[in-house]
């Protein structure tokens, strides 16, 4: 088989974590050459699943350092085909469909889904073929299409119906024997291949985007006229499952508890260990990393566009020395914190029960009812927080019209939450924020345990700022903390870059909590961050002198008052 990554890998290593995160930085420069809108590249283990990154399984490289060349050509294949599907928004017209198609059975929910999936597979193999991509994708389709998923001479289910017509379409490989229910449906679909393939000549992606709904949608009402008239086979020990082995584990009826079960499942095969996922991790922090790509994701808007964004760990050591007395006072919240979720715990704990672990205090109970044992909850790690400070670092914040600037005063009150969270379970995170020629810099203050600083200068890109710090946020599987929070420090309005009420949005629909805390803002400032920010997610404060009482309210208010509801 040609192989042909050795463009991508310049550094390759025997070290598995280095391998790891040296072929990563080379899928990343694959991703970027396609486009900035194509989706951050991780491999499984590093995150949690999420629709907006491209997870890679490990498995099919762990154990062979430095990855063989023709392995890695199937990463750039899958990141390839990933990114193509980014740039012509798949994801879109999936749901487009899907929305407008009435109310269907779960059973013929997965039929269009898996019909959606198959024609998308065409419509990006022929937009590949004019490219380098189409060389990597045929590797590709020979690895994926080379074996029946399932034997031809059953009944179809979702999966092998999408996946004989595209081992037909793309690879020219038809089953010698097959059941007699896939002739009329495969015909239709290969009838409309040719559509599919001739839209890729349309020249703007709207109207690329806008054919294939309509195409899909008439596709779609001639499968589902034939798929209703099969016959539908009972489960009983004669009959045969019209579903495939994967549609069956993907079968919403299975029940929540086991659709988490069976997420959980998934997500652990072919993912890092989680040591080494931190390994990889911290490698690839090192430097300057360039965000541009990840908000531009995260916008979920085809049209927006985010100025470039990039993130680096400050190398200046902060000589500011936090407030003894500030600490002291930090140091009560957190710790009232943990005394809170330690009694909660105890609460938590059943006792007289038929199973479980053994209970000391009840075991004289065994010949009168055998009821000695006792369930204690896992330990309230839900209850702990991720707090990330994102602090405006603008030229305004160095105004030196006062005995003591801004910025001054917010890095005191810095180094004193630093000073106070290192001793408690809760994570923190410190950024500083500004822009300067048309490029938003988010700098980590608070790393290796020790406080650093930055010189304030440029605009003002509040919004950016705050989506490229929630999708950092996102892209850390952290066991530990499951609340976020994002707490933004801010003099003035936001003045380039996203939409302020759209980071706040995406902050949403994550489950982080944003917070706005303005100083001495003026009345205009005011309405512009109301208008924003949710009711009760807004502080205003005289001026920045008053930023450690801001702050200390805002942790007694949803770190304490969220403990005492466990």
């Amino acid at each position: 088989m040609t192989t042909y990554s050795r463009y991508w890998r310049k550094n390759r290593s025997g070290h598995e974590a280095t391998e790891l995160a040296l072929s990563l930085r080379a899928l990343r420069k694959v991703a970027a050459h396609m486009g900035k809108i194509v989706k951050p590249v991780l491999w499984k283990g590093m995150v949690d699943a999420d629709s907006t990154v491209i997870l890679l399984d490990a498995d099919m490289v762990q154990g062979r350092y430095p990855i063989p060349f023709k392995d890695f050509d199937i990463l750039v294949a899958k990141v390839a085909f990933e990114g193509l599907a980014s740039i012509e928004m798949t994801d879109w017209i999936r749901e487009k469909v899907i929305s407008i198609i009435p109310d269907l059975s779960e059973n013929d929910m997965l039929y269009l889904k898996a019909l959606l999936e198959a024609a998308e597979h065409i419509y990006l193999d022929e937009l590949a073929r004019s490219h380098v991509w189409g060389l990597y994708l045929s590797n590709l389709w020979l690895t994926e299409f080379s074996v029946d998923q399932r034997d031809p001479r059953l009944p179809p289910g979702p999966a092998s119906l999408g996946y004989i017509w595209m081992r037909k379409e793309i690879l020219g490989q038809y089953p010698d024997q097959l059941h007699y229910f896939y002739d009329e449906v495969i015909d239709l679909l290969t009838n409309r291949t040719s559509a599919i393939r001739d839209i890729v000549l349309l020249p703007s992606l709207s109207t690329r985007r806008k054919r294939r709904s309509e195409l899909y949608l008439d596709m779609w009402s001639g499968v589902y006229e034939i798929i209703s008239e099969w016959e539908e086979f009972q489960l009983n020990s004669d009959a045969i499952n019209m579903l495939d082995e994967a549609d069956a584990k993907a079968d919403p009826s299975d029940g929540e508890n086991n659709k988490e079960a069976k997420e959980g499942e998934n997500q652990a095969t072919g993912a890092l260990e989680w040591d080494l996922a931190e390994e990889v991790r911290s490698i690839m922090e090192e430097g300057e990393t360039n965000l541009t790509r990840d908000v531009a994701v995260a916008t979920h808007e085809a049209g927006a566009r985010p100025i470039e964004t990039i993130i680096k760990s400050s190398e200046i050591r902060s000589n500011i020395r936090p407030d003894e007395l500030q600490i002291q006072r930090l140091k009560k919240i957190f710790k009232d914190q943990e005394s809170l979720i330690k009694r909660s715990r105890r609460r938590k704990i059943r006792r007289g029960l038929i199973e479980g672990k053994l209970d000391a205090r009840r075991l004289y109970r065994v010949p009168i009812d055998a009821r000695v044992f006792k369930n204690k909850q896992a330990p309230c790690s839900e209850y702990l927080w991720q707090i990330c400070i994102v602090a405006d670092a603008s030229a305004s914040m160095a105004d030196k019209s006062e005995s003591q600037t801004p910025w001054f005063i917010a890095e005191k009150t810095f180094a004193s939450i630093a000073e106070a969270a290192n001793l408690f379970r809760n994570a923190l995170d410190i950024y500083a924020y500004s822009a300067e020629k048309n490029i938003c810099t988010l700098t980590q203050l608070w790393h290796g345990g020790k406080l650093y600083s930055v010189m304030p200068a440029g605009r003002t890109p509040s919004g950016q700022a705050i989506m490229a710090a929630a999708t950092l946020l996102n892209k850390k599987l952290n066991r530990k903390q499951k609340k976020k929070m994002i707490i933004h420090i801010t003099d003035g309005a936001a003045n380039c870059g996203l939409p302020l009420s759209d980071a706040v949005k995406y902050c949403r629909r994550n489950n982080i909590e944003a917070y706005t805390i303005g100083c001495g803002c003026t009345p205009q400032t005011r309405n512009f961050l109301r208008e924003s920010f949710p009711l009760g997610h807004v502080y205003f404060l005289k001026n920045i002198n008053y930023l450690s009482a801001g702050l200390e309210h805002l942790f007694k208010r949803k770190i304490l008052n969220q403990s005492t509801k466990t």
